[in-house]
């Protein structure tokens, strides 16, 4: 019966990647913007409340169960938070990186609270939480009837007993149990289930994937990665970080755009800064708040100081940065 969980688990994800790439496809879907709307207190996270909203905007109701499970769902790296970082890794195509990049480079575009995004987007993004929802649904049945240990299966597939499996162990489970699958079945697996992206499946990973869903599950996430992170960087509560006239725009864990290698060819510095305020989406306030410990008002001029050529007047524009831009501003601070 695990074996088949397992199986099913592939379908939904399959099911589901198919449902990115339709809303990935579409010209006007922006990942930001997607993310902008379903943040309606603009606090850089993604609420039980907010998904509720959203789904209630797009005539679904959702119970509280369901709800805590879609919210557990866009909390990719299982912290009790839905960062942009989160959500885009869980919206974007899995398999496909081009369509993920083309997606993801798009200009983005300003939501206003409380207004939903062009009717196609609206809907594929709707889709994706629908069909997660039908997966969680579906999977919740056959969780319960599952009565094998975890812990057995999990070391039967991770025969070398190394504390985690691969593909090539799984790929190997499933030949000594004659099961039919391809490669799409074994990737789609790990998408749904490695979360640290480091193509292993380590036992409380695959707990996570093959255990029914509760939503003490949330809280659990949160506090051990309260407890995980140094004290100087942990928030208490659960409320926005204090603003200052500087921070409303977009903080560094909400770019989400592939590096670019630093040119080894660098041209003169004032070269450099002439070069970087001419990008079309040259934005000094993004650029500020991705420096660590730059918050007071004292650093953000002499950033300004750093970062501008002589005489050019700060750019306050409020589109978000890409890869390109940001590499630009790194050459200049390495100097």
């Amino acid at each position: 019966m695990l074996t088949e969980l397992i199986i099913e688990i592939c379908e939904c994800e399959r099911r589901t990647e198919t449902v990115r790439k339709l809303l990935s496809q579409l010209s006007q879907f922006e990942p930001y913007a997607a993310f902008k709307r379903m943040d309606k207190s603009r606090c850089g996270e993604i609420s039980y409340q907010d998904i509720i909203d959203f789904m209630l905007d797009n005539n679904c109701t959702l119970t509280s169960l369901e709800a805590s499970y879609l919210l557990q769902y866009l909390d990719f790296n299982r912290d009790g938070r839905v960062t942009y970082t989160d959500f885009a890794k869980q919206i974007l195509p899995k398999t496909d990186l081009i369509l993920k990049e083309t997606a993801a480079a798009r200009d983005s575009y300003f939501v206003l609270a409380n207004k939903t995004l062009p009717n196609e987007v609206e809907w594929g993004l709707y889709k994706i939480l629908h069909q997660e929802l039908s997966n969680f649904k579906h999977l919740k049945i056959i969780k319960e009837l599952c009565k094998e240990s975890v812990q057995q299966t999990f070391q039967i597939i991770d025969h070398y007993q190394l504390g985690y499996f691969t593909s090539q162990h799984l790929e190997s489970y499933f030949k000594n149990n004659f099961i039919q699958y391809d490669k799409q079945d074994i990737s789609a697996f790990f998408h749904a289930s490695d979360r640290d992206e480091d193509n292993k499946i380590s036992i409380v990973e695959f707990n996570y994937v093959i255990k029914p869903f509760h939503p003490s599950q949330i809280l659990k996430d949160r506090e051990r990665a309260f407890y995980s992170t140094p004290k100087k960087y942990r928030r208490i509560d659960n409320s926005p970080k204090p603003q200052n006239s500087f921070t409303n725009v977009r903080s560094k864990q909400f770019i989400y755009k592939t590096p670019v290698k630093a040119d080894l060819s660098q041209p003169d510095l004032e070269i450099q800064k002439q070069q970087l305020i001419q990008q079309s989406d040259f934005n000094i306030i993004d650029l500020f708040y991705q420096q660590p410990k730059a918050t007071p008002e004292m650093k953000f001029r002499k950033f300004c100081k750093t970062i501008l050529p002589k005489n050019a007047p700060p750019n306050y524009q409020t589109k978000p940065i890409s890869a390109k831009t940001y590499q630009m501003m790194l050459n200049i601070l390495r100097q």
